[in-house]
């Protein structure tokens, strides 16, 4: 039997479903079985993940979970519609449903060994299978001796089933590979048009973005549900992130048996178990906090791990000498001592005066080799710096002639030495030279205390949930993935550009309405509009152009 993936508009059974869905309802796993299902939506003070621009900068897009309305119908996924319905207690406005039911058996598929386990595809659920086998090899760990010569073999083990697991989990079925060069290609969402100016992006062998999606707007009503039981318990949560819950102690034992139903394994394996107890939390942002232990003026960090995130600070080098061996947690350490006022900024600004904020990154892309192109000149080949070498990058703090300077350097373990030898000036491939062209590490950690949680309204303390009227919608596409080239301001995900409604735009803009979205000039704007009345072309790329297109 070849499988086949059957569609069935369920909207009726639906909106019947959302109205009356309560939160004890989803400790029953076989609701869960009935969430595959599509809804679009009219969305009206609902709360809901909305991708955007949050800095306004056009920096890049990011998700928040907001209340959203909008004039525009849009698709969301069951689970997302039914977490906002336990958050705000009233449903969604729901236009239609689709259900996706498979049918049938994929063709192909035999029985394999892996790791030494033996798994059947057409009865056996193979990520179940892995994480049992990985709680059993966790079990034995427990009871062997740490002088045993099988611990090594038991760890390395666990190890690999984790990292197999993980792998199969969800980017395989939202792998995107975008083409070098633009071409022209059809883009389907809640509209269709074609785009002459990005490049297609072809989907990976096992692309599935109706599995991508359940999998990651599960992961957000699990989330959704842990908020949802603390209201009922008279607290709040300090912080949430993808696998774990900030919560009063005196909740989480409550909140880890609250999901217990939930666990699909054949063996007591907990959902979410109490760890990392009786700590402070300070957050400044999302992936930016610290867990810590404050006494009599003093601040420690866990001893057995890694209590703090370096999401900011991660992709820095270590400034201090050798000495210091966890410099992130002295910088952490200074942090803290500032919140409570036991240091000031002059200390901060002090202490690392003399120091710079340094990237170490990997020469992965011709663009960044060509960049080197004048250093190499006239060295032997050994010398040179060559494909998937290391280099080291500073950060912009200089602007000539209206472009950034963004220092980069042939990698040494001295890393500091950099700011007083002869660097790459990223954009324009020309030598310079000077500690003015570096950002300060003490800049760097002050901005990193400064930095707003922009997804959502407030800045200290409990923060509130934005209220978004979305005036359009923008389709993207592949975001990001290659954090070693952010530093350089180099990737993001690239916009579908739908032509033929901003020429209609531009066309039905008035001076004043141009003035406010940044075209000064009345001129401006009538010759823009002159070029699309006579060769129905817009170039996208001038500096105006681009100013509408980042506010329209």
């Amino acid at each position: 039997m070849v499988m086949t993936l059957e569609i069935q508009d369920i909207t009726e059974e639906t909106i019947g479903f959302v109205s009356k869905v309560k939160l004890s309802d989803l400790q029953n796993q076989d609701t869960w079985k009935k969430l595959v299902v599509m809804v679009k939506i009219q969305p009206d003070d609902d709360i809901l993940p909305v991708r955007m621009d949050y800095k306004g900068n056009n920096t890049g897009f990011n998700v928040g979970i907001n209340y959203l309305s909008s004039n525009s119908e849009m698709w969301y996924s069951l689970p997302d519609v039914i977490g906002s319905y336990l958050l705000t207690g009233k449903a969604p406005k729901i236009i239609e449903a689709v259900k996706f039911v498979p049918k049938g058996a994929q063709k192909g598929l035999r029985k394999s060994g892996v790791l030494g386990i033996d798994i059947d595809p057409l009865k056996d659920n193979v990520v179940q299978v892995l994480v049992e086998e990985r709680q059993k090899i966790k079990e034995k760990l427990k009871k062997t001796d740490k002088n045993a010569p099988e611990l090594q073999h038991l760890s390395s083990r666990a190890q690999a089933i984790k990292i197999l697991v993980n792998a199969l989990s969800y980017g395989i079925f939202i792998e995107l590979n975008p083409e070098d060069k633009k071409s022209e290609f059809q883009v389907y969402g809640l509209d269709n048009f074609v785009t002459k100016e990005n490049r297609f992006e072809k989907s990976g062998k096992y692309f599935h973005p109706l599995l991508a999606v359940m999998i990651t707007s599960g992961a957000r009503l699990f989330l959704t549900m842990a908020e949802a039981r603390l209201k009922e318990l008279g607290a709040i949560h300090a912080y949430m992130d993808t696998d774990s819950v900030f919560v009063p102690p005196d909740k989480a034992q409550e909140l880890a048996e609250f999901f217990q139903p939930l666990n699909p394994y054949n063996m007591d394996i907990p959902l979410l178990k109490p760890e990392k107890k009786d700590l402070w939390f300070y957050g400044i942002a999302s992936k930016r906090y610290a867990l810590y232990y404050y006494e009599n003026g003093k601040i420690k960090f866990m001893e057995d791990e890694r209590s703090y995130k370096l999401h900011g600070l991660g992709h820095l080098t270590n400034p201090f000498p050798n000495s210091v061996e966890d410099w992130q947690a002295e910088i952490w350490q200074d942090i803290l001592k500032l919140h409570y006022r036991l240091i000031t900024e002059r200390d901060i600004e002090e202490k690392y005066s003399n120091l710079y904020a340094i990237s170490q990154l990997t020469v992965s892309t011709s663009i960044v080799l060509s960049r080197f192109k004048k250093l190499n000149e006239r060295k032997p080949w050994k010398e040179q710096i060559k494909p998937f070498n290391f280099f080291l990058v500073s950060f912009q703090v200089i602007i000539e002639d209206d472009k950034a300077v963004k220092p980069l350097a042939p990698f040494t373990k001295d890393y500091q030495k950099i700011v007083y030898e002869p660097f790459i000036d990223y954009d324009s491939g020309e030598v310079k030279e000077g500690s003015q062209y570096f950002k300060p590490l003490s800049r760097t950690i002050l901005h990193y205390v400064e930095h707003m949680e922009n997804k959502f309204d407030g800045d200290i303390g409990v923060l509130k949930r934005k209220h978004i009227q979305a005036e359009g919608l923008v389709y993207i596409g592949k975001e990001a993935n290659n954090i070693e080239d952010q530093p350089l301001d180099v990737i993001g995900a690239q916009v579908f550009v739908n032509e033929e409604e901003i020429k209609q735009k531009i066309l039905g803009l008035t001076p004043e309405e141009a003035r406010k979205l940044g075209v000064k000039h009345r001129s401006t704007l009538k010759r823009m509009k002159d070029r699309i009345m006579k060769d129905g072309k817009i170039s996208l790329d001038t500096k105006e152009v681009k100013k509408l297109l980042n506010r329209i």
